[in-house]
């Protein structure tokens, strides 16, 4: 399968060109967002898991804005936790205050530990533009 339209949209987070990713990238109506943390805009990181997880979901709405997608097309979430048993249901209290008419499916992988030890949750979503 070929796409013609691919488009890429970086958030200008610090590992995206060390590593060499997008934040975004767009092959047709697929559309793929990265791993993405809190502070990955360059902001500071909230210290409970509930803001944290707020910030990463604004972060990216923000990258989904770029390339014309909206939440609602979000098709699946991947959530990888720090300490999953203590903040699981922060993280989904949040969740679902962003995804309660979507309903994209979802998976909450407990991890042992990010990129920064300040960092409780990274976030994955997939969507297909209308």
């Amino acid at each position: 399968m070929e796409f013609k339209n691919r488009e890429k949209v970086g958030s200008g987070g610090p590992y995206e060109d060390v590593v060499g990713y997008s934040r975004v990238l767009c092959a047709g109506p697929l559309v793929f967002v990265a791993g993405t943390t809190a502070g990955s805009d360059g902001s500071p990181i909230p210290e409970s898991c509930e803001d944290q997880t707020r910030q990463t979901i604004e972060i990216i709405i923000t990258n989904l804005n770029k390339v014309r997608v909206a939440l609602d097309e979000v098709v699946r979430v991947r959530m990888f936790v720090v300490d999953i048993k203590r903040n699981w249901e922060d993280v989904s209290r949040v969740m679902n205050s962003y995804f309660a008419n979507v309903k994209p499916v979802m998976t909450m992988v407990g991890v042992a530990g990010l990129i920064d030890d300040k960092m409780c949750i990274e976030i994955e979503m997939d969507a297909v533009r209308k």
